[in-house]
């Protein structure tokens, strides 16, 4: 054999070679997704609540009540909460310098669903009942969003009496008798901290 043609015969088993790692290289990357992997859904993403997320400061406290104000970070409002010193009663308030609200078993920083309504009746012992609009939220409370210039009008029942039964409409649970003794107190110590502690 001549030199020409080992030399002819090295090059034709070098590109075979070549093409067969070229193969083994695109056929063993990585194992294509299951059906399973392509057709589940994005994890869902809880939005952040606009309100701060620092600690409360007590700046009033009677009648079984206590106001805390919770100063703005770079991430939330400043806002104030009013709620029972022993934590005793599923009611308390909300109110920032933009708005206030009224929660019921539900946690501080809850925020209103927008596409979400239901109706919240207030019954007071004197007979007299009282719809809010309410939003109903994933762990079962419920937040009453209030417009500042409606809240005095809104909370007076709620500041005059001494209890209130709560009765979500539509499925009729009844949330039970609230104790309000306090109220009128608490609330009035809300509207000043809101005025003093929240940005304008």
């Amino acid at each position: 054999m001549t030199r020409s043609m080992c030399r002819i015969r090295s090059s034709a088993v070098l590109a075979v070679l070549a093409a067969t790692l070229l193969t083994a290289c695109q056929t063993t990357g990585a194992p294509a997704p299951s059906a399973e992997q392509t057709h589940r859904p994005p994890p869902t993403v809880t939005p952040a609540s606009p309100l701060s997320d620092a600690p409360g400061r007590i700046v009033a406290q009677n009648k079984g009540w206590v106001v805390r104000a919770h100063p703005a970070t770079k991430t939330g409002s400043a806002y104030c909460y009013a709620t029972r010193t022993d934590d005793s009663s599923p009611l308390s308030f909300r109110a920032t310098a933009k708005g206030a609200a009224m929660l019921v078993n539900a946690d501080q920083h809850a925020q209103a669903d927008k596409d979400t309504e239901s109706r919240l009746t207030a019954i007071f012992p004197d007979g007299e009942t009282m719809a809010l609009e309410a939003s109903p939220l994933p762990d079962g409370g419920v937040v009453v969003p209030v417009e500042l210039p409606k809240y005095e009008d809104l909370f007076e029942p709620f500041m005059r009496s001494r209890a209130v039964t709560l009765q979500r409409d539509g499925d009729g649970t009844e949330i039970g008798d609230v104790n309000l003794g306090g109220s009128s107190w608490a609330l009035a110590a809300l509207d000043e901290c809101r005025i003093l502690h929240t940005d304008k």
